[in-house]
């Protein structure tokens, strides 16, 4: 198995597993008067996104940098979003 198929099935295994856990903690929740909802899951959703998507292709030959040591290291730490003052 190469290395790409390999990443695919392991991102189908975790997406069928998260899925999975959402759908048995939605109906396994045991405070009734507060329900979960599919909303509640959706940063959990966000970072397994993040996880899939950059971070697997990552690895991949080709498809990033491996001289650059994270995404974002020619981007400032801080970027100051205070507003002008009124005059």
């Amino acid at each position: 198995m190469n290395d790409k198929e390999t990443r695919d099935q392991y991102a189908q295994e975790l997406t069928r597993r998260f899925d999975e856990l959402r759908e048995w903690a939605l109906s396994n929740w045991p405070v009734k008067s507060y329900p979960l909802m599919e909303s509640d899951f959706s940063a959990s959703g966000k970072e397994i996104s993040e996880i899939l998507g950059p971070k697997l292709a990552k690895g991949e030959s080709g498809s990033a940098d491996d001289s650059k040591s994270h995404c974002c290291d020619d981007q400032p730490q801080y970027i100051s979003v205070t507003p002008m003052p009124w005059p």
